[in-house]
């Protein structure tokens, strides 16, 4: 078996996703990352939404929302990818990503090595 590769991958999903996204920071992202001239880049991040909670027949006072994006909203994927789209790469790691899924895969003749290359690539993200 020539020239056999081992692969090592980690695959992270971000945890609530898509609402732990900024809205300053989507805004500024769409403006630098797209020549869209179709619309407006504040017409696709909902600025105007609320929240309120009920609880034993009591309703709190209403809440601006500056995070998030509506999930099952057909611009929300899109809208995900664009705000991570600055992920550091790696020339020794493959990174993929779908929606708020993303993987890391890494190829080497030796697993240690491999890893490695893994390893280094998540301690790039962390940073």
């Amino acid at each position: 078996m020539e020239n056999q590769q081992y692969c090592t991958v980690v695959f992270l999903d971000v945890s609530q996703a898509f609402d732990k996204i900024r809205h300053p920071g989507l805004l500024f992202k769409i403006k630098k990352n797209l020549t869209l001239k179709l619309f407006q880049p504040a017409e696709i991040v909902p600025n105007e939404r609320q929240f309120q909670t009920k609880f034993n027949g009591e309703t709190s006072n209403r809440i601006h929302v500056h995070s998030g994006v509506p999930q099952g909203s057909i611009l929300g994927p899109l809208l995900y990818i664009l705000y991570t789209s600055d992920l550091p790469t790696s020339s020794e790691t493959t990174l993929g990503t779908f929606a708020d899924d993303t993987v890391i895969f890494a190829s080497h003749e030796d697993t240690t090595i491999s890893s490695l290359h893994l390893q280094e690539h998540l301690h790039v993200i962390e940073k």
